[in-house]
């Protein structure tokens, strides 16, 4: 693509094609504000891409969404020699990284993006559903029809399932996905404060409900959910700090400072904290493709909810 291309993109969208438009739109919706998403977007993408394609262009923002977390909250530096680039055999990169050097074009040298947040409002939510009102959140969940395609299964979760329908790039992903749930340093309790608070805050149901499934079978009962779900000040401050980042690391992830980092090196080791943030990326991006394919609750009546 030419600077002037790439420039384009960055919210300069009148001469875009109407496919390429209604993939940029719903691909800025899904990253700013995925509590927004409904199937009416799905339906909007429907009159250019098949379910199909609908599917993998959902799967590639949200995980964009998850590594742009990564690399952000971790501070992790920016690629400058190109190396990252070559291929096996150590030949030149095929990008040439001073092309970037390049001025701007007339066209766009004044321009400011319309993409890119600069302040923590730009990605402003609603307050949060009181807690109680979640009953009834779910039981509404429970009965709706996905709207893209699954794999069939008779035991696979649904989102393993929606997963599947690309079962060759995915498979490492779902075990990826599936272990990070009981393998690594972390301790259980904080695990589930990432995903709970990301999924609250993304209006993600079909994971909320997975996760206070976990929570109730690793004991944690309604009055501590109800603790943690407003991060109260009565919790520790090893609990708030990890509901802290989680928050930011769904609302608004370019906040995230070093001293947000900071608190959690206070309780946990370096291992353990980059733990944390890859719970957080695990999330943004499940919570944006089990939501936009609008995934209905499975056993719903299970969970113990006010």
């Amino acid at each position: 693509m030419s600077d002037d291309e790439i420039a384009a993109l960055d919210g300069n969208w009148e001469k875009i094609q109407p496919a390429d438009r209604a993939a940029f739109e719903f691909t800025l919706k899904l990253t700013r504000s995925p509590h927004l998403v409904n199937r009416d977007d799905v339906a909007a993408l429907g009159k250019h891409f098949t379910p199909m394609q609908i599917n993998e262009i959902t799967q590639s923002v949200a995980g964009y969404n998850s590594t742009n977390r990564w690399t952000d909250a971790l501070n992790i530096p920016a690629e400058e020699s190109g190396a990252f680039f070559r291929r096996a055999d150590q030949s030149k990169p095929n990008i040439e990284l001073d092309s970037f050097l390049t001025p701007t074009s007339d066209l766009f040298a004044k321009q400011k993006s319309t993409l890119a947040p600069m302040k923590a409002t730009d990605s402003a939510r609603a307050p949060l559903d009181p807690f109680d009102s979640l009953s009834a959140r779910f039981k509404s969940a429970s009965n709706r029809k996905p709207v893209l395609p699954l794999a069939t299964s008779d035991s696979d979760p649904g989102w393993v399932q929606l997963l599947k329908v690309f079962p060759v790039a995915n498979k490492s992903k779902i075990s990826a996905l599936l272990a990070a749930e009981t393998k690594g340093k972390l301790d259980t309790r904080s695990k589930l404060l990432v995903a709970w608070t990301t999924a609250r805050h993304d209006r993600a149901w079909y994971m909320l409900d997975l996760v206070a499934k976990r929570m109730d079978s690793a004991g944690i009962g309604m009055d501590e959910l109800k603790r943690i779900d407003s991060n109260a000040a009565t919790l520790s401050d090893k609990d708030r700090a990890v509901i802290t980042l989680a928050q930011k690391m769904a609302v608004a992830p370019w906040t995230i400072t070093d001293a947000n980092i900071a608190a959690l090196r206070t309780h946990f080791s370096d291992f353990q904290v980059a733990e944390i943030v890859m719970h957080g990326c695990n999330a943004a991006f499940l919570d944006r493709v089990t939501e936009t394919a609008q995934l209905p609750l499975e056993n719903h009546t299970a969970l113990r909810m006010p």
